[in-house]
């Protein structure tokens, strides 16, 4: 539980907060709340439990199998796939980056446990392939969102113009957003 002093700092410093700064900050949180809820439907609850379950736990033999395959179906579905892990798992990292002070190793830390509960849900309830090569390229992904983070604060200057940088970024994403979690129905 926080100190008393730790929450009347964080009161003050709301307060000393610009009404700018102050809606960057909502925009972030709202726009990673419906990150999160995407994540969700996407990872646990656009399948059927009970539908689908298959285990790998050898690392990166999903993947070799789509780069061997001579199927150009499976090649398009393993760039979807592949592709997909490293870029569902980008923003996690930019947004855990951004709202937190954690270091890059407990942020990687975070990133992994999640994907790796993830892959541990999916496979107790049948929802899917568990794979370890999902959490490898989960990892891939939020690493580059952390590194986009930092080099976006080395580029921009500054931890506040990179939040509002993201912000921006928040807010041009709301209506993919939008998009994936409302209006197409996601059955993998």
């Amino acid at each position: 539980m926080p100190a008393q002093s730790d929450i009347v700092e964080d009161r003050s410093t709301w307060r000393l907060l610009t009404t700018r700064a102050k809606v960057e900050t909502v925009v972030i949180w709202v726009v990673f709340a419906l990150y999160v809820a995407f994540l969700l439907k996407l990872l646990l609850l656009s399948r059927t439990p009970g539908s689908e379950r298959s285990i790998n736990l050898i690392p990166f033999a999903s993947v070799a199998d789509y780069l061997f395959s001579g199927s150009a179906g499976t090649r398009r579905f393993a760039f979807g796939n592949i592709a997909g892990n490293v870029l569902l798992f980008i923003p996690l990292g930019a947004y855990l980056s951004l709202l937190t002070r954690m270091t890059i190793a407990k942020t990687m830390l975070v990133i992994a446990s999640v994907s790796v509960a993830v892959e541990i849900i999916q496979g107790l309830f049948a929802l899917g392939a568990s794979d370890i090569d999902d959490v490898i390229l989960n990892c891939l992904g939020g690493l580059l969102g952390i590194l986009l983070f930092v080099v976006l604060r080395a580029v921009l200057r500054g931890r506040s113009r990179a939040r509002t940088a993201i912000a921006v970024l928040s807010v041009l994403a709301l209506p993919v957003l939008y998009y994936f979690l409302f209006v197409i129905r996601l059955r993998m």
